[in-house]
């Protein structure tokens, strides 16, 4: 633990510039001195020992080891809440998973190799080695090579029917293909790792798969690096006949998830709560994926309940709640069943992958900003606080100058490889973000990291600096948020109104050279409106600077008539398309409440016999739900989206709303 002189209290407060534009030096510098990236490094080393996986004996594990600490921390409140995890159990939008307890999982090669048995995968030694959801088993079989696996293409000419399969495709897939279509007893996969720059670099990764969560007739997977399964396909392919013994001892089968929660209380009960979120789950080590997350809002959590409980801050006006759940899946339960909650969270910190040294695992972090459906304050606050720990790195690296470095004792003195990043899907964010709950996240996460979902993703590469610096970043924009008054909503309200003004630059810059005149406009349109919602949003969280945010929100209207005219001068008067799709409104149904898609669960797979083919998916799908309010109509929808991530035809969009009113998510008036 570190604490703060008074010497050099003075000496900031001295100083001529304020380190930041949001915290006075005094509680900035608090924070810094206190934020500890050796203790980050110790929890993630402590928490790389379970294997995290939902709804099972390693995560409640987990849940114990952070319940503790957070105790110790002294954090107030905190317990484990259960939820069903059943198959069976719905919260909201999302179809719980079943339970998994695995106890034992051995592959040997016992010929043509008979003498030595020769170890393929063993579960006791390498938790990757076992696909999660496999079930008990006992055979003895022959290995046939299925290539991909994952088509019916790849069985054309073969019997796998009591054989084991070796595929490199998504295991959850070949188990449907091979085991549960063609009888084949299980499968040896060698599915790769997500693709990066350096896919096919590290040969001996095995990834961590999984079969369905839902199916409790699952037979079972192992996993092997592609270095072991090319030395498999070459034997074979000579002819080989290799004889199998697989044991599995694991089950499918009811249990729950455990979502960790504690609390540091706000003086003002009515002014709402600020989230900190991670996800506590992943495979053993699981370090930077997502131990880092975890252990990165656990130091936030011990950092500022220490320097409140001394008095070294003051208490904050909001409530700050700390929540480790499984991903995305403990996300939607805990929403589903605190309801009441949702109108209180006035923003949200999220941390998934925030350690990974550069060196090693080729990340870079980002502080990804909201999605178009959803502009706000957050992304500022985000900037101001990333920028001060960014700059005072750059300055540590090039010119030796220490004094805002961050650096930890057992980390390295690099400069901190980051940058600010357009919305990204793929983890709990998605869920505060969504339309149905509209919480803003800052999101900060690696990416890319060679050695996520695999063997190799451990300790050994974390950066304990970079766990500091990230501590920072969060701890100074949850306390921010947390304590602004009427003083801090006009910095803010200033700070975004500063900001919006550089981004609606950047989207005359775009209007100016883009190909289509529409488009144009509509670039600087949706800036406009982005960067007034951005302000209004600072009154929803500060009542008391509303005054100011009208006054801005004057101004930034000016600065859009002026964006338009100065493209009209240059580029043209504004051209009207076909208004047909501007009289078709869709509206969400209030009953359907939260994500769509859950990573195995799919609600429009489960609620309609078939989903006709449409051309939306991924990030244009969930904004295009997010942006479904009863009043925007199609095109409207559709020049959000444009202009936040390009191409989209406007049929593709009706297409698919059509598909949400068919499952029963939106209904639509005024089509033609």
């Amino acid at each position: 633990m570190k604490t703060v002189t008074i010497a050099l209290l003075a000496c900031i407060l001295t100083a001529q510039t304020p380190k930041t534009s949001l915290l006075p030096d005094a509680q900035l510098l608090a924070i810094t001195a206190e934020a500890s990236g050796s203790l980050a490094k110790d929890t993630i080393i402590d928490l790389a020992r379970f294997h995290r996986v939902h709804a099972s004996p390693g995560f409640h594990e987990a849940a114990e080891y952070i319940a503790a600490k957070a105790r110790e921390y002294g954090l107030e409140d905190v317990h484990i809440e259960l939820f069903p995890a059943d198959g069976k159990t719905t919260y909201n939008t999302f179809r719980s998973y079943l339970g998994w307890e695995p106890h034992f999982g051995h592959l040997v090669e016992i010929s043509p190799r008979s003498e030595r048995n020769e170890e393929i995968a063993d579960y006791s030694k390498q938790r990757t080695a076992l696909a999660d959801y496999s079930n008990i088993a006992f055979v003895i079989t022959e290995l046939i090579d299925v290539g991909a696996g994952t088509s019916a293409k790849d069985y054309e000419g073969k019997d796998v029917k009591y054989q084991i399969v070796l595929a490199g495709g998504d295991v959850a897939t070949v188990h449907r293909q091979a085991v549960e279509l063609r009888g084949a007893f299980g499968v040896l996969s060698y599915q790769p790792n997500q693709v990066t720059g350096w896919s096919g670099d590290y040969p001996d990764l095995v990834r961590w798969g999984h079969l369905s969560p839902y199916n409790e007739k699952n037979t079972f997977a192992f996993m092997i690096s592609s270095r072991r399964a090319h030395e498999f396909q070459s034997r074979l392919g000579r002819g080989d006949k290799i004889e199998l013994q697989a044991m599995v001892d694991a089950q499918i089968k009811p249990s729950n998830f455990e979502v960790v929660t504690g609390v540091i209380r706000g003086t003002d009960p009515d002014a709402g709560e600020i989230i900190f979120s991670c996800h506590l789950c992943h495979q053993k080590p699981g370090a930077n994926d997502n131990a880092s997350g975890a252990a990165a809002i656990l130091e936030d959590a011990r950092l500022l309940a220490l320097l409140i409980k001394t008095r070294t801050l003051p208490q904050p006006r909001r409530t700050i709640r700390f929540i480790w759940p499984p991903e995305i899946a403990g996300t939607m339960c805990y929403l589903a069943r605190h309801a009441d909650e949702i109108p209180k969270m006035r923003a949200a910190i999220h941390m998934d992958m925030v350690g990974g040294d550069p060196k090693i695992t080729k990340s870079i972090l980002h502080l990804t900003r909201t999605p178009a459906s959803l502009p706000s304050f957050v992304n500022d606050v985000a900037a101001v606080f990333g920028e001060y720990v960014l700059d005072g790195a750059r300055r540590a690296a090039m010119e030796g100058d220490f004094s805002d470095a961050n650096i930890s004792p057992e980390g390295s003195k690099d400069m901190l490889l980051a940058d600010f990043h357009d919305f990204t899907m793929g983890s709990d964010h998605d869920v505060y973000e969504e339309g149905s709950f509209r919480v803003p996240t800052i999101y900060m996460n690696d990416w890319p990291d060679v050695f996520i979902h695999t063997n190799l993703d451990t300790p050994d590469n974390m950066d304990a600096t970079k766990l500091q610096r990230v501590a920072v970043i969060g701890a100074a924009s949850g306390y921010f948020l947390a304590s602004a008054g009427a003083g801090e909503g006009k910095k803010l309200a200033g700070e975004v109104f500063a900001r919006g003004g550089q981004r609606q630059a950047r989207a005359l810059q775009q209007a100016l050279a883009a190909n289509l005149l529409p488009d144009a406009y509509n670039y600087v349109e949706q800036a406009g409106r982005g960067e007034q919602a951005a302000l209004q949003s600072v009154a929803q969280l500060i009542p008391e600077a509303k005054p100011v945010v009208d006054g801005l929100l004057a101004k930034s209207n000016a600065r859009l008539e002026e964006s338009k005219a100065v493209l009209a001068e240059l580029r043209g008067k504004q051209i009207r398309g076909d208004e047909t799709l501007s009289r078709v409104i869709p509206a969400r149904n209030p009953k359907v409440i939260g994500n769509l898609d859950v990573y195995y669960y799919d609600y429009l797979k489960d609620h309609l016999d078939t989903v006709p083919a449409v051309k939306l998916n991924g990030t244009l799908a969930y904004e295009a739900l997010n942006l479904v309010d009863g009043h925007r109509n199609v095109m409207e929808i559709h020049n959000t989206l444009r202009a936040a991530y390009g191409e989209v035809a406007p049929q593709d969009l009706l297409d698919y709303f059509k598909v949400l009113e068919k499952a029963g998510v939106v209904s639509i008036r005024g089509l033609p």
